[in-house]
């Protein structure tokens, strides 16, 4: 092991700068309908990121031992629908796939992350409208997923063009934004569209100097794009279907927290994965949900969906980490890597409050490794301080 140990790490080294390559490759198979090929692609991927620095962080040889015990449940995707524990294990091992990696390190990563959007949008367009009919493909791709992801693409692009300072980076960060944004105009998904928008909207606003008369021409701004979005989606009767939908929701989630909070063991312990929730949350159930002949496969909102299937525990946890990551990207400054934090987290807060995103392994990868930007260092002279020997007192 200690012969073998020296060339992984050197070997791991020279690959560091492509092995984001395979976000865009698994995102094409993916598209492709070769869905097996693509998970296997990022379960490889995870793993020999988690190899990297095993020799000086041993920790990462259980985790490693996880990713390769569960590797056929999270490839095949055998687990609890519409979610269970591999949705959560799959994030946490990509957060500490991306765990320490330099400021540096991250704007690489970016660039790969956000030219996912080119296959997504090339061969969205190609398939047309059986993209999104899991029933008639192996893509795995829903409304949801892939709105969510198309949204995500853009989010990464807007942060790239934050932290490219050459003309040539931002012709590309650019470009790639305005793909991420014609694919979520693509899907059709109204959070899709709208979240990326209100999140960069909000990323731009924290960092403006406001005046009297901006934040007048702002407000104004504000309410008129506001006004004609939602006359668009409720002013008309055709639009009811949007109504009716929301209604159905916010029945739901109603349900899911009320049913779960029934008795102390529900409310402590949760209901568990599966079908639990939703079961007792369905038409039958429910008189109030509209036009409906099967329950809601999930509550359209991950922390309802946590409360509901790991009780008051695993919510408060939810609620803690996402404070904790808050406070962490606003108490740096705006040029950091943390700068192309903030819009992510944004963009994630938002999304779990009005869908269930987590239940597809390249989301859930992007995800994880993506908010390990978090934990970014500065330079890579802070690995070289570290492994500076403590001078001995003489």
């Amino acid at each position: 092991m200690n012969t073998i140990q020296p060339l992984l790490q050197r070997g791991l080294t020279a690959l560091d700068p492509w092995l984001d390559a395979v976000f865009p490759v698994a995102t094409a198979l993916i598209c492709a309908k070769q869905r097996l090929a693509g998970y296997s692609l990022l379960v490889i991927y995870l793993t020999l990121r988690l190899l990297q620095r095993s020799d000086k962080e041993p920790w990462r040889w259980i985790l490693i031992s996880l990713l390769v015990v569960n590797a056929g449940l999270i490839i095949e995707d055998r687990d609890f629908k519409p979610g269970g524990p591999s949705d959560y294990l799959s994030i946490a091992l990509s957060f500490a796939a991306g765990f320490q990696r330099t400021g540096r390190q991250w704007r690489a990563s970016l660039t790969w992350m956000a030219l996912s959007a080119l296959p997504l949008l090339a061969m969205s367009i190609a398939a047309g409208d059986n993209f999104i009919q899991i029933n008639s493909s192996f893509t795995g791709f829903n409304i949801n997923r892939l709105g969510f992801l198309a949204g995500l693409l853009s989010i990464f692009s807007y942060s790239l063009l934050r932290l490219s300072a050459t003309r040539p980076s931002r012709i590309l960060a650019t470009t790639l934004l305005v793909a991420g944004c014609a694919e979520a105009l693509l899907t059709q998904s109204r959070a899709a569209i709208a979240v990326p928008a209100i999140t960069i909207a909000i990323d731009q606003t924290s960092r403006i100097h406001w005046t009297t008369k901006r934040l007048a021409v702002a407000t104004a701004a504000f309410g008129l794009i506001a006004a004609a979005t939602l006359n668009s989606w409720y002013g008309t009767t055709a639009d009811s279907r949007n109504r009716m939908g929301d209604e159905n929701r916010i029945t739901t989630i109603r349900c899911w927290i009320t049913n779960t909070a029934e008795t102390n063991k529900k409310l402590i312990l949760g209901q568990g994965y599966g079908k639990a929730a939703r079961a007792k949350c369905g038409p039958d159930q429910i008189e109030g949900l509209i036009k409906r002949d099967k329950p809601l496969s999930h509550a359209h909102n991950l922390f309802v969906q946590l409360f509901a299937e790991t009780g008051f525990p695993g919510f408060a946890l939810a609620t803690g980490l996402t404070i904790k990551a808050f406070l962490k990207a606003w108490q740096t400054n705006a040029g950091s890597q943390y700068s192309a934090v903030r819009p992510l987290l944004i963009y994630l807060m938002a999304m779990a409050m009005v869908s269930t995103w987590h239940t597809m392994l390249i989301n859930q990868v992007l995800v994880g490794y993506s908010l390990a930007m978090l934990t970014a260092r500065e330079s890579d002279s802070d690995a070289v301080i570290e492994s500076i020997p403590a001078a001995q007192p003489t």
